[in-house]
């Protein structure tokens, strides 16, 4: 990531597990990540395992802004806007409707959503978000695994365009459960906006 010098870093979520606080070596190469506009995090359902009394994760990025739910504004017109996992929103029963906390009062502006799960993508265009940067699905990660996770998550993987708005939905860079991937590669996307 550093060699492609960014503007901005997201983590789109799924970086630890949130049975505990991760380990200081791994905080540590998080903290090698740097950028003008920031680095900043939404969380995935990996997160939230483990959760505490509150139904809160337990992982803490140390010094990285995560956006729960919230927004902020990197600079001037450019809004970032963040929702905790939308699985363990749904799982939780809490009903919390997140999209719209995460939304609400910002400054006029392009505002990019960062929603770890590539769900409520028509709810969101509706809400004037101009670009959605979500993970979660690995594309799939073994063919013909994908079918079935497709069933689930129709945007598995690339751009989508969602009633005007543009959604990209990244493999991400690791595994889950069987440590391989076929035919669904990993991989870093570099995104570049352009004024209207």
């Amino acid at each position: 990531m550093k060699a492609q010098k960014p503007d901005l870093v997201v983590l789109l979520g799924d970086i630890f597990e949130g049975h505990a606080q991760p380990k200081e070596e791994m905080i540590s190469v998080l903290h090698r990540l740097s950028a003008p506009l920031g680095v900043w995090a939404v969380l995935g359902n990996h997160e939230f395992h483990g959760r505490n009394d509150t139904g809160a994760s337990l992982v803490n990025y140390d010094g990285i802004p995560v956006l729960n739910n919230s927004w902020a504004e990197v600079r001037p017109g450019l809004i970032l806007a963040g929702v905790d996992d939308l699985t363990a929103n749904h799982r939780s029963g809490q009903g919390i409707d997140s999209i719209s906390r995460a939304l609400a009062n910002r400054p006029a502006g392009a505002t990019i959503l960062l929603s770890h799960t590539p769900w409520h993508a028509e709810k969101i265009a509706g809400k004037g978000v101009g670009l959605m940067l979500s993970g979660h699905t690995h594309g799939g990660q073994i063919w013909p695994f994908g079918y079935l996770v497709q069933r689930v998550y129709p945007l598995l993987g690339g751009r989508y365009e969602v009633d005007g708005m543009p959604v990209i939905v990244c493999r991400g860079t690791g595994t889950w459960g069987t440590r391989m991937r076929l035919w669904r590669p990993n991989e870093i996307l570099r995104i570049t906006l352009h004024a209207k």
